[in-house]
């Protein structure tokens, strides 16, 4: 009886170890594939249904200033169509790879941007992020990018900030 005692918490000792074995294969691997850093995502794969070349485009937005931690005050932008389109163009051009979460919680532009339908956007200027208001105006329902390519659109941005305060 002991000889098959000890046979069984042999064979349950190998099991365990190959079942832990597994699961750390499965982890690493898991956790490899998620460090792989994608290809950029363009535009149109990151806005759901978009349509850059909709008749009714417009766009607005707001900047968003901070006297303290508490207070939070937006400034909206005076955009002019020349501003806007080329704004328009330069989301058209971006690229962006997704992220797990963003660096900061709303960025510091608020972004409405209308054409066949309504995307309301926070863009964070120091972090490069783009973050959805709306987990339905993007693909997958997947919230959080960062640029790999702004063409040009957080210096557009800033100069319609300045511009907007003067």
């Amino acid at each position: 009886m002991i000889i098959i005692n000890t046979s069984v918490k042999g064979k349950k000792y190998r099991v365990s170890i190959a079942f832990l074995l597994i699961v750390a294969v499965v982890v690493v691997f898991f956790t490899f594939k998620s460090e792989v850093k994608s290809e950029p995502l363009a535009s149109v794969e990151v806005f759901n249904e978009i349509d850059f070349k909709s008749n009714n485009a417009d766009v607005d937005g707001h900047k968003k200033e901070f006297k303290n931690t508490l207070d939070e005050h937006l400034t909206k932008l005076k955009l002019s169509n020349d501003e806007k389109t080329l704004i328009l163009t330069a989301l058209e051009n971006s690229m962006f790879e997704r992220i797990p979460n963003a660096n900061t919680s709303d960025g510091d532009y608020l972004i409405n941007i209308s054409l066949n339908k309504r995307y309301e956007i926070y863009l964070d200027s120091t972090n490069k992020q783009l973050i959805f208001a709306n987990e339905h105006d993007n693909d997958s329902n997947h919230r959080y990018y960062k640029f790999t390519n702004d063409s040009g659109l957080f210096k557009l941005l800033e100069e319609s900030t300045k511009e907007t305060l003067d």
